[in-house]
């Protein structure tokens, strides 16, 4: 178990502590008639499960309360428990190491990050006191004798600076020197088991510094006499970026790197150190006698695992836990911006010590999704109790309509894109900063993020950075997605947020009586216009935030042929994401250098790696959701007391008479919710016709003026530096209602707020939110 960087520093802590009971499934989205496969760590000696559908998650007195439908299938029941681990840290696996029999070199170009927070490992072939590596560092831990780590490894004297270091059997020496985080260097280490001498070479690329730093002592022969390193342990795959795996899994490895490696080399002889500063001057390795292995990052697609050994000796490698690729190496020279323009400089991998794809768990139990079963939110609900307490848990999955199957008229698209990419996010304990002044709103912790703040492996969302403080850009379905819980009340606002947030809508059809179905992000990203097709009327979610490019080919192309689409929240269609190919559990998002973001990409690297791709917002893509919902991302707050929205004159065009059916001249609407008490807040969006607002949109109704100060413009929207930037003195701070018409028949309504949902069962559901609602869904079915 690792605790957030700043978990211990935070001053944010849950009233209760969750015990260990929690799973995920595999896969994520299914069909009736599928397989489920369910992950489970439980710290109870057995637990009971019992698969439900959800249609509302707020416990709260003032909501409807926690519903759920229970599902019979072949799962339901008691399982044995037991602790799971996860396993992060990314790192490349070569099976077929090259035969080293004696004397070796090791070199590779290198970008570290945080090169003296630990020991860490650039290439290494060992398994227990066998082997060699190259690395930073010399391991501490649980000595066995004055001078001897628990490996066997002789140790240098306390205090004295380790640095690069090369580790041969139970010997190390050390260069004495760190390398500085940030900057490109080369670095080799050489062992001649004729002489027993060692040699290390450390090299910066910057202006004005130092030529390379030396070293060489004579370490002696092996402690047993043998001049091969790894004698005794012809199966012990290579690593990069890492030094061992843990108890000889896959599952995640000892000594992870973190930073960039590019084209590490490995070579059957010692060689010295002028051949070392050719190399360092750049030489290819390839055309150095003794090559042995030369991995070229930049030889593979960066989508996929794959890394090439180019020496033509077949020592191939594969990537695991997901690192970084597709990155700017060594000889980058800022003139090329994509991987097509020069691959030589496109070479590197960034590697983290927290990196992972897959928790790889494994299975405790399937059932099959039965054949008659709706469309929907799901979960495998899980329940446990001892003598010291209980404990549960809504594990989610869901279960959607298969291609060809018949089709309600209506379709509720779950942001299962923007679900990933918020999942796990752990910002409240990032770095013990104090967020009172974010909100008037207490903050309340809730047990999962407490949860979340003290277990780093379970991976972070794309708001999150890394140890090394580089941002996360990969999120994981196989995992436990403890944000995506039906209960789960986020610390921002203390209630419902994203994926529990839409379960009011859920509830709002069911009460409806609305024949729907539910699809994902997922079903629209891998099947396209086929998705929507049979669809007269398609519903976003509270937040629908994060759309990959054929997802809004799909949408624009369904609203083309006269589709009707109901845009029923805020800051919809902003980041630009990628589904892996390959590997369609993971997501992609690169933040670039603009809108409202948690960290930035490096210059060089804004193109996704899982699909080569330009990130950033789609604002700034050229194709900005102005010109499909009508209003783009205007800013965000979160206030006790948020507004609502009042009528404009476009409301009494009789284009718009249908939606106001039953609604007042002079109602306010929405000034009402179970979060925030009103309708128009979180995330906001508004009329831009710069942006692409249609110029026959009608603009219905807004909340301008009506926000306080803790409402702030979007960072996009500020071009120089200014003071008025919040909802008291700037007229963008703004949801404006809008309706226009498309091709074919087709129509657009969109509230332009996360916060919408959250009044549809004020009073009974007898309110103006749903009554706008439900007149807009029935015309639209009509």
């Amino acid at each position: 178990m690792r605790r957030a960087e700043g978990y211990d520093k935070s001053p944010y802590r849950s009233e209760r502590r969750r015990r260990e009971l929690l799973g995920y499934t595999d896969p994520l989205v299914v069909h009736p008639g599928d397989e489920v496969a369910v992950m489970v760590s439980s710290e109870f000696a057995t637990y009971e499960s019992q698969v439900v559908r959800l249609i509302h998650g707020d416990t709260s007195p003032e909501s409807p309360g926690f519903k759920a439908e229970p599902v019979a299938t072949s799962s339901d029941g008691a399982h044995p428990g037991r602790i799971q681990d996860t396993h992060a840290g990314s790192y490349v696996e070569v099976p077929d190491a090259p035969e080293i029999c004696g004397s070796f070199t090791v070199a590779a170009w290198i970008w570290p990050t945080i090169p003296e927070a630990g020991v860490q490992t650039i290439v290494a072939h060992s398994s227990g006191f066998t082997g060699y590596s190259l690395g930073f560092g010399v391991p501490r831990g649980m000595p066995t004798g004055p001078d001897v780590d628990s490996a066997g490894c002789t140790l240098p004297p306390e205090g004295t600076d380790d640095g690069l270091t090369l580790r041969v059997g139970r010997t190390a020496f050390s260069l004495g020197a760190w390398p500085v985080a940030g900057r490109w260097h080369f670095v080799a280490g050489a062992w001649d088991a004729e002489t027993g001498e060692a040699r290390l070479l450390q090299r910066i690329c910057e202006r004005g510094t130092e030529p390379s730093l030396t070293a060489a002592t004579n370490l002696g022969p092996l402690a047993d006499g043998n001049a091969n390193p790894v004698a005794g342990e012809p199966d012990t795959p290579l690593l990069i970026a890492a030094g061992s795996r843990i108890d000889g899994t896959e599952a995640g490895a000892h000594h992870c790197f973190n930073g960039k490696i590019e084209r590490p080399a490995l070579f059957d002889r010692a060689l010295s150190i002028d051949e070392l500063e050719a190399l360092a001057d750049g030489a290819d390795p390839r055309a150095t006698d003794g090559a042995a292995a030369v991995w070229d990052f930049a030889a593979t697609p960066a989508s996929g695992v794959h890394i090439a050994d180019v020496t033509g000796s077949g020592h191939h490698g594969t990537v695991v836990n997901y690192a970084m690729r597709g990155l700017t190496g060594h000889s980058w020279d800022a003139t090329a911006f994509t991987r097509e323009q020069a691959p030589e400089q496109y070479g590197a991998i960034h590697f983290h010590d927290d990196d992972f794809d897959d928790s790889r768990w494994e299975e405790d139990f399937r059932f099959t999704v039965p054949e008659d079963a709706r469309s929907g939110y799901y979960a495998v609900a899980l329940r446990a109790s001892d003598e010291a307490g209980s404990e549960e848990d809504n594990i989610p999955f869901f279960v959607t309509p298969a291609p060809g199957a018949r089709r309600a008229k209506a379709a509720y698209l779950a942001p299962t894109c923007s679900y990933l990419a918020y999942a796990n996010e752990r910002v409240l304990f990032s770095g013990g900063h104090d967020f009172s002044d974010l909100t008037n709103i207490p903050i309340v912790v809730d047990p999962y993020d407490d949860y979340l703040g003290a277990r780093v492996e379970l991976g972070g969302s794309v708001y999150d950075v890394h140890t090394d403080g580089s941002g996360v850009c990969h999120s994981t379905t196989r995992r436990p997605l403890l944000s995506m819980r039906a209960t789960a009340r986020h610390w921002v606002t203390g209630a419902p947020r994203g994926y529990a947030f839409d379960l009011y809508l859920l509830d709002w059809l069911e009460q409806q009586g609305t024949d729907y179905d539910v699809i994902t992000d997922e079903d629209l990203h891998f099947e396209g216009l086929d998705c929507l097709s049979d669809y007269k009327v398609l519903m976003t979610g509270c937040h629908p935030e994060y759309w990959t490019g054929p997802m809004l080919d799909a949408l624009e192309a369904y609203l083309d042929g006269g589709g009707r689409l109901m845009y029923l929240g805020g800051n919809g269609f902003y980041w630009a994401t990628a589904y892996d190919p390959e590997r369609r559990h993971v997501i992609e998002v690169r933040r670039g250098f603009a809108g409202s973001r948690a960290w930035e990409s490096h210059p060089g690297e804004t193109q996704f790696a899982s699909t080569g791709e330009q990130c950033g917002i789609w604002r700034h893509l050229g194709r900005p959701p102005n010109a499909i919902v009508g209003t783009g991302f205007s800013c965000q707050g979160w206030d006790a007391h948020t507004p609502g929205y009042r009528r404009l004159p476009g409301s009494f065009d009789p284009r718009a008479a249908f939606i106001f059916e039953g609604v007042g001249d002079d109602e306010t609407i929405g000034d009402f919710g179970l979060v925030m008490n009103g309708c128009a807040g979180d995330e906001l969006d508004r009329v831009d016709h710069a942006l692409g607002t249609p110029s026959h949109t009608l603009v219905l109704a807004t909340s301008a003026g009506e926000h306080s100060a803790y409402y702030l413009v979007c960072h996009e929207d500020i071009f120089v530096m200014q003071a008025n930037t919040d909802g008291t003195n700037n007229d963008n701070v703004r949801a404006d209602m809008v309706y226009f018409e498309t091709a074919n028949g087709g129509a657009v309504f969109s509230v332009s707020s996360i916060n919408w949902f959250s009044g549809l069962s004020h009073n009974n559901y007898k309110n103006n939110v749903s009554r706008i609602t439900a007149n807009v869904l029935n015309n639209f079915l009509a």
